[in-house]
């Protein structure tokens, strides 16, 4: 042989992979049609012979190739229904032709990617030609399966284990560790009741934005910092609510996560949030007795409005403002409460109105006022900022915001129950029957 007709590496690789695929995928074949002919025409659920059994074709596509079986088909005696005995035997349902591990790795791509598309691109790189509607479909049909889970398991749960008994005391001889729960929402773009409206120019609402209700779980000893001097958190686990979920549904759920997580064994359990009123309304419900803090950003935020609103200038509200800060974060927050409660009255000395700008954010203050206790939380072990829950929402809203996506309810629901079941490790659990 020429050295011009020698292979290359890239193309020997190839060839010995094609034919190790071919291999796997006739052996695959051989096992399941030996499976297939034990199982015969009883139906794996009654044990009971089938009635007017002839064989019909069983196609599946699989991580190893397609395969095609010859199965039995018959009439169940008693349901009169006509059924697969393999099909049953191995969870399949009706015209399904995923095999579960390629399931699993469609699922999974699609969870970990930015698109179906893109999910279906890769999945032909890795040796499995796929459309992405084929990606689409059984995507969603493991979200509804990690939904009705996540159901079930919340139910459990919230059964099992009173409010009361959730925040109990640490009993002696325990594990010492603290948990943290955190709270937020983010923007999602769905296609509104006009979508279809034609023609283009044609008024109507087509899209629309609702909140995707979300929060992060984590134990305090799973933060580690990097050479950088970064923190990291090693394992956190998450609750995602559809859009348009009402937020006593939503506490219910974070609520059930928590004590999966562990609230009821926790020395101590850090509930921290921005200044949103719903969140801290089924904190109240939720989480009475946990300790609890606003979000040190969301609270500076409020106090630079105050500062501006106060000295137009900017060194003059810089100059106000940061000693005020430095003060809030180190256990002098009752001096900064008592400065801002003075003002009403200092302006009104001075002739000065006050303004709707500075009575809100005042008032912010004096709602959150036992929620600024960020030395004395920090001395506990907890953050005092919510950054691992913007975290959170970052990564899902690269997923879910991207240009041209506009998510029916139903489906971004499915997207996100998948996404949690990833994160939550309970991704084997969705084929656990198969």
């Amino acid at each position: 042989m020429s050295p011009k007709a020698k292979l290359s590496l890239l193309e020997i690789e190839q060839e010995v992979e094609a034919q190790a695929r071919e291999w796997h995928r006739q052996q695959l074949q051989k096992r399941l049609q030996q499976v297939a002919e034990e199982q015969g025409a009883i139906c794996p659920l009654t044990g009971e012979p089938l009635q007017g059994a002839c064989y019909e074709a069983v196609t599946l596509d699989t991580c190893a190739g397609t395969v095609t079986l010859r199965a039995h088909y018959g009439r169940h005696p008693k349901t009169r229904k006509w059924q697969h005995p393999i099909r049953l035997l191995w969870g399949l349902k009706p015209r399904q032709r995923l095999s579960p591990q390629l399931q699993d790795r469609v699922s999974y791509t699609a969870a970990e990617t930015d698109s179906y598309e893109r999910a279906a691109k890769m999945a032909t790189k890795w040796g499995t030609p796929l459309a992405a509607s084929t990606v689409h479909k059984h995507a969603q049909q493991m979200g509804r399966e990690a939904a009705a889970q996540t159901k079930v398991r919340e139910q459990h749960l919230l059964d099992g284990a009173t409010q009361a008994q959730a925040i109990a005391p640490r009993p002696n001889g325990l594990e010492v560790f603290c948990l943290v729960v955190m709270m937020d929402g983010f923007m999602a773009r769905e296609r509104g009741p006009d979508w279809a409206l034609k023609p283009p120019e044609a008024k109507g609402s087509r899209v629309e934005w609702h909140e995707v209700k979300a929060a992060t779980i984590y134990r305090v000893d799973q933060v580690a910092e990097k050479a950088s001097g970064r923190r990291q958190i090693l394992q956190k686990f998450w609750v995602l609510a559809p859009t348009q979920t009402p937020p006593e549904e939503f506490g219910r759920a974070v609520h059930a996560e928590a004590i999966r997580r562990g609230m009821g064994k926790a020395q101590y359990v850090f509930v921290l949030a921005d200044g949103a009123v719903w969140i801290w309304n089924l904190i109240e419900d939720r989480f009475a007795s946990c300790l609890k803090g606003l979000d040190f950003y969301h609270a500076s935020t409020h106090l630079w409005a105050i500062a501006h609103e106060l000295f137009p200038e900017e060194a003059k509200a810089k100059a106000w403002v940061q000693p005020l800060l430095h003060q809030l974060k180190h256990g002098q927050e009752a001096g900064v409460l008592n400065l801002l409660e003075a003002l009403p009255a200092q302006r009104q000395a001075a002739g000065l109105s006050l303004s709707q700008l500075l009575q809100r954010d005042l008032a912010y203050f004096q709602t959150h006022r036992e929620h600024l206790h960020y030395q004395a939380l920090a001395a506990k072990g907890s953050p005092i900022g919510t950054g691992a829950m913007e975290s959170t929402c970052g990564q899902l809203q690269t997923r879910v915001k991207r240009t041209g996506q506009f998510w029916k309810p139903a489906g971004l629901a499915n997207l996100l129950a998948l996404k949690a079941a990833l994160q939550n490790d309970d991704w084997l659990a969705l084929w656990s029957r198969n």
